[in-house]
């Protein structure tokens, strides 16, 4: 299994320095990726609600969090890293024109030597879909689809074009082409059935968000036999993003009721080995991460329980087998 981190953009710790000190200590103590993620603009009092944890989106939707752009950050990423995957976890394609996002992802995969993982997903916060006037919120799975068909267009042929429901143009000179070919591998992020279909007919790989364990793997099981029906004979990777909290407290992982422990990995060192090892035997291939520590441990802010993780969480993970 390999292992990539948020990189601070998100957030109050969002800042250059924090994302520079992160690019720092993936390659410094051998991680596998670091991430960008998407939101454009948050409405005041939107009422969606997020679907994949127990606890409101960001705090407040009357302070809604800082946040910086996925693509620029990813941009970033690829100057200040020389060795690890650099991936957006998820880019929310319906936000943008697919033209637009296709010549940014090659030029950014140009610019890396070929390390970008492209995740993508369908977005949730129906309120920011409508501030930025985009298509009805409700077709935003077909948009998805036909996005990434266009993308796959412009990637793969020399004079490409392009007629859909959505997005229709002539012969059209797009360049870069990604370093990687035939393009950088696509990762559909999503829990439902239609990303699960999404992933077998347009992805690389699949990127699960928040699940524990034994729902991976039952979702993994589906997945494969949906690859099956489609005559997929090739793997789709497996990765999860599942938020990690480090504490000294051995209670607080038996602990079901506890505010964290439903959508969390959550535990001592040894704790946190224990479930790791659950999510590399439930299929997962890639775990994306921001660890968080309490007030047991001496250390403050995402990037400092970063360099925890990977000074102690995940060689104690190695030395286990």
């Amino acid at each position: 299994m390999k292992v990539g981190f948020f990189a601070p953009h998100v957030g109050p710790g969002s800042s250059t320095a924090g994302i520079d000190r992160a690019c720092a200590i993936v390659e410094e103590y051998g991680a596998d990726s670091i991430w960008s993620v998407d939101h454009i603009a948050f409405p005041y009092g939107y009422k969606a609600t997020y679907p994949y944890a127990l606890h409101q989106f960001g705090g407040s939707t009357e302070e809604p969090p800082e946040w910086w752009d996925c693509l620029s950050v990813l941009a970033y990423l690829a100057a200040r890293t020389e060795r690890v995957k650099i991936a957006t976890g998820v880019l929310i394609l319906p936000y943008r024109h697919p033209v637009a996002t296709a010549k940014a992802i090659a030029t950014i995969d140009q610019l890396s030597g070929g390390r970008v993982l492209f995740g993508v997903g369908v977005g949730w916060l129906q309120d920011e879909f409508e501030a930025l006037q985009l298509e009805d919120f409700k077709n935003r799975g077909a948009v998805t689809d036909e996005q990434l068909q266009v993308m796959k267009a412009l990637w793969q042929h020399d004079r490409p074009s392009f007629e859909g429901q959505y997005y229709n143009f002539p012969q059209i000179h797009v360049t870069p082409t990604p370093k990687q070919r035939p393009h950088p591998p696509i990762l559909v992020g999503g829990n439902s059935g239609p990303a699960l279909r999404r992933t077998v007919k347009y992805g690389d790989g699949w990127h699960a968000l928040m699940l524990t364990p034994d729902e991976m793997a039952e979702h993994a099981a589906r997945l494969r036999a949906l690859a099956a029906d489609a005559g997929r004979t090739d793997d789709i990777m497996i990765s999860t993003l599942q938020p990690v909290m480090i504490t000294k407290d051995p209670s607080i992982y038996p602990s079901l009721d506890h505010p964290h422990r439903q959508q969390s990995m959550v535990g001592t060192v040894d704790q946190l080995v224990t479930q790791l090892q659950a999510y590399r035997e439930a299929g997962v291939e890639h775990l994306h991460t921001q660890v968080s520590t309490d007030d047991t441990i001496p250390v403050t802010g995402t990037v400092d329980g970063m360099e925890l993780f990977m000074r102690e969480v995940w060689p104690a993970y190695l030395a286990a087998g």
